[in-house]
Protein backbone atom coordinates (compact mmCIF):
# COMPACT_ATOMS: atom_id res chain seq x y z
CA UNK A 1 0.00 0.00 0.00
CA UNK A 2 1.18 3.49 -0.75
CA UNK A 3 1.95 5.94 1.49
CA UNK A 4 -0.72 8.05 0.30
CA UNK A 5 -3.08 5.49 0.51
CA UNK A 6 -2.20 4.75 4.14
CA UNK A 7 -2.79 8.57 4.90
CA UNK A 8 -5.90 8.63 3.25
CA UNK A 9 -7.69 5.70 5.10
CA UNK A 10 -6.05 7.26 8.24
CA UNK A 11 -8.10 10.89 7.88
CA UNK A 12 -11.18 8.99 6.30
CA UNK A 13 -11.01 7.38 10.08
CA UNK A 14 -10.38 10.31 11.77
CA UNK A 15 -12.73 12.24 10.11
CA UNK A 16 -15.59 10.39 8.88
CA UNK A 17 -14.47 10.61 5.36
CA UNK A 18 -12.74 12.94 2.83
CA UNK A 19 -13.08 15.53 -0.09
CA UNK A 20 -11.23 15.99 -3.47
CA UNK A 21 -10.74 18.94 -1.97
CA UNK A 22 -9.94 17.89 1.71
CA UNK A 23 -7.29 15.81 0.27
CA UNK A 24 -5.77 18.59 -1.93
CA UNK A 25 -5.07 21.04 1.35
CA UNK A 26 -4.44 18.32 3.88
CA UNK A 27 -2.93 15.63 2.40
CA UNK A 28 -1.26 17.28 -1.07
CA UNK A 29 -2.99 15.70 -4.07
CA UNK A 30 -5.54 15.51 -5.96
CA UNK A 31 -5.66 11.93 -7.05
CA UNK A 32 -8.52 11.17 -4.55
CA UNK A 33 -10.92 9.29 -6.85
CA UNK A 34 -7.88 7.44 -8.18
CA UNK A 35 -6.45 6.55 -4.62
CA UNK A 36 -10.43 5.46 -3.78
CA UNK A 37 -10.30 3.11 -7.03
CA UNK A 38 -7.04 1.27 -5.79
CA UNK A 39 -8.07 0.57 -2.00
CA UNK A 40 -11.57 -0.91 -3.41
CA UNK A 41 -9.78 -3.18 -5.78
CA UNK A 42 -7.74 -3.80 -2.39
CA UNK A 43 -10.50 -4.86 -0.82
CA UNK A 44 -11.39 -2.02 1.15
CA UNK A 45 -15.34 -1.21 1.78
CA UNK A 46 -15.60 3.04 0.65
CA UNK A 47 -18.68 4.53 0.36
CA UNK A 48 -19.74 8.09 -1.27
CA UNK A 49 -22.74 10.71 -0.75
CA UNK A 50 -22.96 14.30 -2.88
CA UNK A 51 -22.65 17.26 -0.78
CA UNK A 52 -24.23 20.40 -1.97
CA UNK A 53 -22.70 23.95 -1.10
CA UNK A 54 -21.57 27.14 -2.73
CA UNK A 55 -18.26 27.83 -4.30
CA UNK A 56 -16.12 30.99 -3.69
CA UNK A 57 -18.13 32.95 -6.30
CA UNK A 58 -21.25 31.83 -4.23
CA UNK A 59 -22.30 29.87 -7.04
CA UNK A 60 -24.34 26.45 -5.95
CA UNK A 61 -22.05 23.19 -6.54
CA UNK A 62 -21.70 19.47 -5.65
CA UNK A 63 -18.89 17.46 -4.37
CA UNK A 64 -18.67 13.42 -3.11
CA UNK A 65 -17.58 12.71 0.31
CA UNK A 66 -15.84 9.42 0.99
CA UNK A 67 -15.98 7.55 3.84
CA UNK A 68 -14.84 3.80 4.96
CA UNK A 69 -17.85 1.16 5.41
CA UNK A 70 -18.39 -1.10 7.79
CA UNK A 71 -14.18 -1.16 8.54
CA UNK A 72 -14.47 -3.92 11.69
CA UNK A 73 -15.62 -6.85 9.27
CA UNK A 74 -12.04 -6.11 7.53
Amino acid sequence: MSFIEEKILAFMRKHNGITVKTCQDKLGTTELRKMVSNLKNKGYKIGDVWEYGFNRYGIPTRWKRYFLINEASK
